[in-house]
C-alpha cells in the first residue's frame, strides 16, 4: 500500500531544494524520493543489517506533497 506524506517546507528551503533538483534534471518530488532512498541505503550499509528486506524496485512508489 502506498502512503502519502505531506511536508510543510519553508519557502527558502523549498527554493534551495528546487534549485538543486533542477540542476540534476529532477523534480523536487523525485529529488526527495531519491534522497530518502539513498539515506535508507546508507542506514542499511552502516548497520549491515542481515534482516533487511530487499526491494525489487530501488525507488519505491512514494509521493511527497510540498506547499509552494
Amino acid at each position: 500500500m502506498a502512503r502519502k506524506i505531506a511536508l510543510n517546507i519553508d519557502e527558502r528551503l523549498y527554493e534551495k531544494l528546487e534549485k538543486h533538483a533542477h540542476k540534476n534534471g529532477e523534480s523536487v518530488q523525485d529529488f526527495l524520493i531519491q534522497a530518502v532512498c539513498d539515506a535508507l541505503d546508507m542506514w542499511d550499509d552502516f548497520y549491515d543489517s542481515s534482516d533487511t528486506i530487499e526491494l525489487k524496485d530501488p525507488r519505491p512508489k512514494v509521493s511527497f506533497f510540498a506547499n509552494s
